[in-house]
This record gives structure tokens, C-alpha cells and sequence, in this order.
């Protein structure tokens, strides 16, 4: 049968026959594991409503004990014929009936609302479908009953006799959890995020730290619940209100509790959502883990591993693979404990796809580990209808899969001639049917000793050798180990751009803020132990001399706190034996301190920070005064949604998933092929960009261009590094990320182009119009590329005959996007358009210059400065944060802290000045050591006055306070009082000087 082919009628039993097993034969799957399909060659799971049950796989895994039966009966014709499946089952099977999975992704489904249905238990699943009896153990309308909602994510004690699951009864309302014995009694409620907010409040007043009540959206979501051996419980929950990057939905992530619902505490870190915990047989906890650290948003949700403390969290399977692209229900086989039963899923879908059974010890990004029950042909097919499958053995299965257009539950069987054997078990034709689970005695999971010390804010990280998994990296080239956090935001967004970023971080390379933690040092003998702040997502990055990144990881670990986690390299085979060679350096000495970079610490922004660099030394060139040297303009003009140099430096010249100057990663969805897999040393960042060289040997003719002093070089190296963010906090003023006025500012232009002649060369309008982002600029009207290229040099303005007398063609030089837009589905790397860059080349072999102006006075081009400086003033009048006044009207963004930030052991110093438009600044800097503290601003005409309440004019988050009241001429004297919520600093004092009366009116602005 050719592939995609809709094959829903053959997978359905005959009319009259519901229960009876059907047999499927492809070819052994072992010899086309190469063949799984892509995203463009993949069925449609929304036109086929049944996944391909086929067979094929490596002969002989069926064995007796997972059969159970293998009864034969004879036909009317006298053929032998199996036993049902279902006659195998000789216990109860727990279920649920529920409205199906609907939503836009995988991770939202709990805020629809789908009431009805309940848990139920099919107390004869062995005997005839006829004879099906089926018992309500919680609905809507039993005596027990919660009421009308949702009854889902059911989880049974190791002994069969209890059961957890969530309910959410109104549609904006909290899932909570719940318990209640197997018969329906001693139901009793665990969690109400509304009411128990345990670790996000203290006497009980709202923290900061978790920021809000009732969570993100309105309502925090306890979900997915599972008994661990020793009687305490795991969970996800939304409870620390992150926010996810790409859609503003909230993050549910792994938690513990008591039986009782008290002591909940987190034992992840992440950013993004996690997934359906269960229990392993040695006492880890098996989790979906979803995360992209400067890689795609889309495909990596894989499988992972944690004990119950949050130590020792460590990928599975599928962390650097771009399909399958989400990893759910898994379940380790107790019988076989080497191998994973999972659904493979789409992520932007329902939590609906394939049924797959993972070898754990074949390699983590293999896709020769997997045997796919929905599609032996292709092991990495996530496309279906199938979920939430429940191991008998590691070949049989029970799960939910869809049944006449809705799910059922169902058996499938791998046999020993690699065919299958699939089975209807139970079907309700009103309602679908979830999470079946059988109802026995399950083999008691190892408890893991506790671990780590809660009341510690810190852990410890042992580095045995980071050559380790580097062998084309020379011994003694790295020299320091940079920690950085990916931050997780739980405050509001202004609005997103074109870059799935609802907080416009970035033109889809960087994701998230980063908080530069600092760095510690390598011994000569590639080991490194160091304290490490806890609740964080930390990633490390291996340095050289220069201060460039050797390597970098592209996931994250945490300090769990009061331990030590020790790692053996960097990448290196986790699946082969380490030859220790004694005592590690770094063990012989003192656990390291993390100490600020050259350049500091905590937020690395680049409007603020790296644009200053380029303006001192290499603006006057790259699109200053002198010229657009090499086509390039690195002038801090501001574009729609970023400014000009740094569009020009992060564009994909030739390819779409490389930034070709800093050897930046696009993590737009479509480019995963590129973002996914695992960089090898040297390959991406810094020691591969062409700006690093530049900067850091003088390249193309720069060493006697300027001499940057090593804090600027490696400033500009971490930005490299940290894939090029644009915005370093979660800061924001109320216009948001876009300006408008940009895009009005450009049509206009194009119109007076259209005037002034340009048309004859330039298209204006329809698809051949081409209009780079950096031919005007709105910081300085005048450096504008479009005003200076049809100008003659000196001719009264900064001309530099840069127009040709021939057609402009579809080469660009700055491209974001290759094909216009971000590409949501997985493509092909090949599928992207490309062209071979061109060298900027302005001579006499480029043809005759045009001069279409005679000079500044020409009216052409004092129309168009016009529409430059016009547009500079709309928005300047209502400013971003990256503008001259976007400090007066920034609004603090938040990231999550689970454990306060300490306080400062050295206080930070405090700037002051009066603004040109009155206002007082007064600053402090957004690094580690403050980032995420609050700040008091006090302010008084006397020197050594007592801050108190009454003197209070601010608190702030900001990094800085714009005093904006009328200010009367003189001395004044502010303190700032630094707090964690908890504990307080002394006062820092400064004293500024204002120049006659300071009347700050400054109109907020609109959003």
C-alpha cells in the first residue's frame, strides 16, 4: 500500500466483529529505518483518522509471558484463528471517558472545556464486547460526584486499590487533584491551586517570586499526577506562572508533594512545559521535557529521566532529533525495563499521534531504538490518532486510538513473525475513551533515598574533564567555564512580531533573556567544581584565551540544592565507560565561586551595550560619515523591529538557518534539521563568526582600525555567544516592539523614490519591489543610505554615488527571512531559498554612478529627509525601550526566581544625572547580583537622611528610577534600599545636582 494512502476502513473490524483481532504484514521495519517519513511526506492526521497498523521490526521480541494466550480456534472454513487479545487480560481495566483532546498545541488542551463523562472501570475486559460490564467509579451524576466537568489524567497505586486524577469543574477554573479508592469511596480533594498556593505565599501575602495567585491565563492547572513508591506524590503544575516564549501559555513543570498535598516544591527548573510523569522500576521519574535553548521551539519535546528530588535530570531519548517531535505517555515496561512505551506526537496538534516502544540502550538519538506500533515502516511517524499507551509487556499494548470517529481503547500485539495483531476492546459511541490502565498489582518501584538540602539556594557542579567528548579540542585551549541561566518570564508582553516571540527577543535566534551568572576557571587538567545559585536553568560554555566559546551546551541542568552533580565532559558517550585517572585537580581545592566577566555580569542587552561599541569604533565607517564601508551599516538606526547594524549583522546571507556574521543558529521552526542535532567544537558562535575574527585578530585590514579594549571584545564575544539577542530583559514601554510609523516612513519613501526617478531602477511596487531595512535611518535622518546613495560626494551633504546605472536584482543583502517569513513546519534544509553572497563592490567594475540629486538642496532629497525626520519624531513620541526616553516609560518585566535572589555581598554603585528634558536619573545596573531585586528609591534635600515611608518615592525593578516630579533647584540626595522580599540592604546614597526648576511632564505614552 503506498504511503499515505487513507486505510482508516481496513484498520476498523468487520461489521458484527468488534472484537475480533486482525493480522497486518509489511516488510521487517530494521531495513527502513532510514526511510522515516518527513513533515511534507508524512499521512495528514487530519485525513486519516487511523494510524497504519503494520508490521515489521526485529524478529522474535514477542515471548510467551507478554502473550499470555495463544489459543487456537478453527474457522467456518477450517483456517486456524487466534485467540481475541482481549482473553489475555485477566484483570480489571481502569479508564476514562471525556470530551477528546482539542487545542492549538499539545501543551493547552487543559484550558479547553469539554465537560462530561468521568472514570469508570471495565471490570470483564476478557469476556465477549456483549457481555462488557462496565462500573463508575466517579461522573457527573454518581453519589459521589464533583459535579459536571472534566475527570482526566487517572494514575493507580502500586496496589491497585487508589487512584489519583484531576477534575476541573468550570471552564475557567483550576484543574485540581484528587483521590478516591478504586469502589468509589473516600474521595477526598489534594490541591486547589486557588486556595493552596503553598510555596507561592508567605504570611500569607502573595510573593514575588511566583507572582500571582491564581497562575497564567486566570487559573493555575495541577495536572498529571502519579504515585511515587514512598507515598508522596509527582505532578506538573503552572503554579510558578512562567509563560511559554512562543505562545504565552502557561508552564506547567514537575513538582512533588506529601500524600496530604502538603511540602509541594518544585524539582524542575524549565521554561517550557513538561509532560505525563510515571514512575521507573529503579525509583527515577520518566518525564516529557520540553525546551529549545537557542534551538527550535517546535520538535524538541523528548524523553527524560530525574529522581524524585530533582537531582541527576537526564535526557533519554530523542533531545537532539527533529522528528519524532514531541515524546508523551511514556511508560517504562516493568518485564523489560530496557524499553519505553510512548505516543509520538505532533506538537502543534492534540496529544493524539503514534504508539512507539523505545530500546533505551541502543543511543538517544537513534532512530534504530524505536519499533513503531502505528507505522513499523517509518519509526519516527507521529502523525495519528493514538494515545496514552499502557505496556502488558513489551509487545503487547493497551491504548486509546480512534474508533468511528471517536477514541477507543484497543490492544495491539507484536507477534513473533513481526506482524501485528490489533484489537477493539471498548468503545462508548456517545463519548471518547482515555487513559486505560490496568487494574493488578503493580510491581513496588525502588525508593530513592532523599537527597540535597531544600533550605540551600545552592548546589554544586563537579567537572571531571571537559575535554571529555572534544577530541579535536587541543588540551589547555579552554580555560574558563561560563554558567549562564535561560531565564523563565512569568510578567506580561506588549505584543509579538513576525518571530513566534511573544516577547520580541530576538530575529528568531536567542528565545529567552539571558542571565550571565559569570564565569569559574578550568584546571590544567580539564576539571573545574564550583557553587552554582539553585531553581535555575543553567547551561554552560566552555572559553578559550580569548574568551571565545569552544563549545557551548544547548540544554540546560540545575543546581539542585545541597548537592553536587558531577559531570564527566562535555557531549561526551554517555553509554561508554570513563577511565577515571584519579583524583580531579579541581577536587583538591575549595568549590569555586562564580566571578563577574571582564565586561560584568547579569543582563547582556544590546541596544545598551553592544551598540555603544560600535559607535566608538566602528560606526564612523560602516554607515557614519565616511561611508558604508563593505555595504555595511552599523549605525543604531532604529527598523520596525530592531535597529540597522543589528539587522545587518545577524542576517542569513546566504542560508536561512545560519547568521552568517556571528555564526548564529536560526531557531525558527523550519530550519530544525539545522538547530536540532548537537554541534560538534568550534562550529557555530564565536569561533566561527566572521565579526569574532574581526574583533578578536584584526581581520580584513582591522588591526590598525581601532583598538578595542578587552572588556569591549568580550562583551561583543558573549553576544556572539549568547546567539544574538536584541533585547536582554523582559523590560518593556507600553507601545511594545513594532513601530508602525516605520512602515508608514517606508511607503512614503518608496512614493517619493517613485518621484525623484528612482523607479527606472529600483521597483517600488509588486514582487520584484525591493526595500532593505537599513536604506533609511531614523536615529539620524541624515546618514540615511537612500539620501546618500544618489548623491554625489561633496555636493553639500554626505553623498557617496553609490547608485548604478543598471536594474536592481533580487539579491539582498539583508535577509531575516529567506522566504519572507517564519516558516512554522519543518522543511527540508535544501527547500530554503539560497544565493551566493555577493562582496560589496562600489568601483569603477560596477558600472557608471546615477546622481539623481545634485546636492542637499535638491528637493527630492530634501522631501525625503522630510519623511525620515517626520518619522523620527512620531517615534520618538511615543518611544520603544531601545529609544532616547524609553526609560522614562519602561515597565518591568519579571522572570521566575524560585529562591530568592541573594543579596549583594558588595553593594552596587549608583550613577546619577539630570536628563536634557529635566527629569533625574538615577541608576544601578541590572547584573546578577540585582536582577531580580527589588529596590526602594528614597529622596530628600538632606545628606544623611533616615529613609522611611514618607520619604519613599519609588520601588522599582528597573536597573534605574526616572525621577519625573518637579524637582526644585539645588541638591537633592536619593537612597536605594535593595530587598529580596525577605531580607533588606543598607542604604546606597548619592547626590545629584539640579539645574535650576526641573518640571518633568512627560506624557506617557500610548500603547
Amino acid at each position: 500500500m503506498s504511503e499515505g494512502t487513507d486505510i482508516s476502513s481496513a484498520t476498523q473490524p468487520p461489521s458484527g466483529q468488534a472484537g475480533s483481532p486482525q493480522r497486518f504484514h509489511r516488510p521487517c521495519a530494521r531495513h527502513a529505518e532510514d526511510s522515516a517519513l518527513g513533515p511534507e511526506q508524512a499521512p495528514d492526521r487530519h485525513t486519516q483518522t487511523q494510524p497504519t497498523p503494520t508490521t515489521g521490526g526485529i524478529r522474535g521480541l514477542l515471548r510467551a509471558a507478554t502473550v499470555l494466550l495463544a489459543a487456537v480456534a478453527l474457522t467456518n472454513n477450517g483456517a486456524a484463528k487466534a485467540a481475541p487479545l482481549r482473553e489475555a487480560l485477566d484483570f480489571p481495566v481502569l479508564f476514562t471517558k471525556r470530551g477528546n483532546y482539542q487545542g492549538i498545541h499539545i501543551y493547552d488542551t487543559c484550558y479547553q472545556w469539554h465537560p462530561g463523562g468521568g472514570i469508570y472501570v471495565l471490570e470483564n475486559p476478557s469476556s465477549p464486547p456483549e457481555k462488557h460490564r462496565v462500573r463508575t467509579v466517579i461522573d457527573e451524576n454518581s453519589g459521589n460526584s464533583l459535579g459536571r466537568g472534566m475527570y482526566f489524567d487517572p494514575d493507580l497505586s502500586f496496589d491497585g486499590q487508589t487512584l489519583l486524577f484531576c477534575f476541573k469543574g468550570e471552564p475557567e477554573g483550576s484543574s485540581c487533584i484528587y483521590e478516591i479508592r478504586i469502589d468509589g469511596t473516600g474521595l477526598r480533594q489534594i490541591t486547589n491551586p486557588r486556595a493552596d498556593y503553598l510555596p507561592c505565599e508567605d504570611g500569607g501575602e502573595a510573593r514575588s517570586v511566583y507572582h500571582g495567585r491564581n497562575g497564567s491565563l486566570g487559573a493555575a492547572q495541577d495536572l498529571t499526577p502519579a504515585y511515587l513508591p514512598d507515598g508522596r506524590i509527582v505532578f506538573t503544575t503552572m503554579r510558578h506562572n512562567g509563560l511559554v516564549p512562543c505562545n504565552n501559555t502557561g508552564v506547567a513543570i514537575l513538582h512533588v508533594m506529601n500524600a496530604d498535598g502538603s511540602d509541594i516544591h518544585p524539582i524542575s527548573v524549565n521554561s517550557e512545559t513538561e509532560f505525563d510523569p510515571s514512575i521507573m522500576r529503579d525509583g527515577r521519574i520518566l518525564y516529557g521535557r520540553w525546551e529549545y535553548v537557542d534551538k527550535t521551539a517546535l520538535t524538541i519535546q523528548s524523553l527524560w529521566t530525574v529522581y524524585p528530588s530533582g537531582t541527576m535530570e537526564t535526557a533519554l531519548y530523542a533531545n537532539n532529533m527533529v522528528f519524532p517531535e514531541a515524546v508523551l505517555d511514556s511508560r517504562q515496561v516493568f518485564s523489560d525495563p530496557d524499553y519505553v512505551v510512548s505516543t509520538f506526537s505532533k506538537h502543534n496538534s492534540t496529544p493524539r499521534g503514534a504508539i512507539a516502544l523505545i530500546d533505551t540502550r541502543i543511543g538517544k538519538n537513534d532512530p534504530g531504538a524505536v519499533f513503531n506500533f502505528s507505522d513499523p515502516a517509518h519509526p519516527l511517524r507521529d502523525t495519528g490518532e493514538a494515545c496514552e499507551p499502557y505496556p502488558l509487556g513489551k509487545d503487547f499494548i493497551l491504548f486509546s486510538d480512534q474508533h468511528e470517529g471517536r477514541n477507543a481503547l484497543f490492544l495491539i500485539r507484536r507477534n513473533e513473525d513481526d506482524s501485528l495483531t490489533r484489537e477493539l476492546l471498548f468503545s462508548d459511541p456517545t463519548i471518547d475513551c482515555h487513559s486505560p490502565i490496568p487494574i493488578r498489582v503493580q510491581q513496588l518501584a525502588a525508593v530513592r533515598p532523599a537527597q540535597g538540602d531544600r533550605t540551600q539556594d545552592h548546589g554544586y557542579f563537579l567537572l571531571e574533564d571537559v575535554y571529555q567528548g572534544m577530541p579535536n579540542v587541543p588540551r589547555g585551549t579552554v580555560k574558563k567555564l561560563r554558567v549562564v541561566e535561560e531565564t523563565s518570564r512569568v510578567s506580561p508582553t506588549p505584543g509579538s512580531g513576525p518571530f513566534n516571540q511573544t516577547f520580541t527577543i530576538s530575529a528568531a535566534l536567542a528565545w529567552t533573556a539571558k542571565n550571565y551568572l559569570g564565569e569559574v576557571s578550568i584546571e590544567p587538567d580539564g576539571s573545574a567544581y564550583f557553587e552554582a545559585p539553585a531553581g535555575k536553568m543553567l547551561f554552560f560554555q566552555a572559553l578559550d584565551a580569548e574568551g571565545r566559546c569552544v563549545r557551548s551546551m544547548r540544554t540546560f541542568i540545575q543546581a539542585a540544592p545541597g548537592t553536587t552533580r558531577g559531570c564527566i565532559g562535555c557531549h561526551e558517550n554517555k553509554q561508554e565507560a570513563f577511565q577515571g585517572k584519579g583524583l580531579a585537580i579541581a577536587q583538591t581545592k575549595p568549590p569555586q565561586q562564580i566571578r563577574d566577566e571582564s565586561w560584568g555580569s547579569g543582563v547582556l542587552d544590546y541596544p545598551t551595550m553592544i551598540q555603544p561599541i560600535l559607535d566608538r569604533h566602528c560606526v564612523r565607517c560602516h554607515g557614519g560619515e565616511d561611508g558604508f564601508a563593505a555595504g555595511l551599516d552599523l549605525t543604531g538606526g532604529w527598523t520596525e523591529y530592531f535597529s540597522n547594524s543589528y539587522e545587518n549583522l545577524v542576517s542569513r546571507r546566504e542560508l536561512q538557518y545560519e547568521a552568517t556574521l556571528i555564526a548564529g543558529v536560526c531557531s525558527m521552526n523550519g530550519t530544525a534539521y539545522y538547530s536540532a542535532p548537537l554541534f560538534p567544537a568550534y562550529a557555530i558562535g564565536s569561533p566561527a563568526a566572521p565579526l569574532a575574527r574581526v574583533v578578536v585578530e584584526g581581520d580584513l585590514g582591522h588591526r590598525e582600525r581601532f583598538r578595542m579594549t578587552r572588556r569591549e571584545r568580550d562583551l561583543i564575544l558573549a553576544w556572539i555567544d549568547g546567539n544574538g539577542p536584541y533585547h536582554g530583559t523582559w523590560n518593556y514601554t507600553p507601545r511594545g516592539f513594532q513601530l508602525a510609523e516605520w512602515q508608514e516612513t517606508r511607503k512614503q519613501l518608496s512614493a517619493a523614490m517613485t518621484d525623484a526617478g528612482c523607479g527606472q531602477c529600483h521597483a517600488t511596487e509588486g514582487p520584484n519591489a525591493r526595500f532593505e531595512p537599513d536604506w533609511f535611518n531614523l536615529e539620524r535622518p541624515e546618514l540615511s543610505r537612500i539620501l546618500r546613495a544618489p548623491l554625489a560626494r561633496d555636493a553639500g551633504g554626505l553623498g557617496e554615488a553609490l547608485c548604478r546605472d543598471r536594474k536592481v536584482d533580487s539579491f539582498q543583502r539583508l535577509r531575516i527571512f529567506s522566504t519572507g517569513q517564519y516558516e512554522h513546519a519543518v522543511k527540508p534544509l535544501d527547500s530554503f531559498p539560497k544565493q551566493q553572497w555577493r562582496p560589496w563592490d562600489k568601483g569603477e567594475r560596477s558600472g557608471e554612478p546615477v546622481i539623481s540629486f545634485a546636492g542637499a538642496s535638491d528637493e527630492h532629497y530634501r522631501k525625503m529627509l522630510a519623511i525620515i525626520a517626520r518619522g523620527r519624531d512620531q517615534v520618538l513620541a511615543n518611544p520603544r525601550l531601545d529609544m532616547p526616553r524609553g526609560e522614562l516609560f519602561a515597565i518591568a518585566g519579571r522572570h521566575r526566581n524560585i529562591y530568592p535572589v541573594r543579596l549583594p555581598k558588595r553593594l552596587p554603585e549608583l550613577t546619577a544625572e539630570q536628563l536634557p528634558s529635566g527629569e533625574v536619573a538615577v541608576r544601578w545596573g541590572l547584573t546578577t547580583h540585582t536582577w531580580g531585586l527589588f529596590a526602594d528609591v528614597h529622596r530628600s534635600r538632606e545628606p544623611d537622611f533616615v529613609p522611611d515611608p514618607e520619604n519613599r518615592v519609588a520601588r522599582t525593578e528597573l536597573g534605574a528610577f526616572i525621577d519625573r516630579s518637579v524637582l526644585p533647584a539645588g541638591d537633592l540626595h536619593y537612597a536605594v534600599i535593595f530587598d529580596n522580599e525577605k531580607e533588606r540592604t543598607d542604604p546606597v546614597r548619592i547626590r545629584v545636582r539640579v539645574q535650576g526648576t526641573a518640571i518633568a511632564h512627560s506624557a506617557a505614552p500610548r500603547r
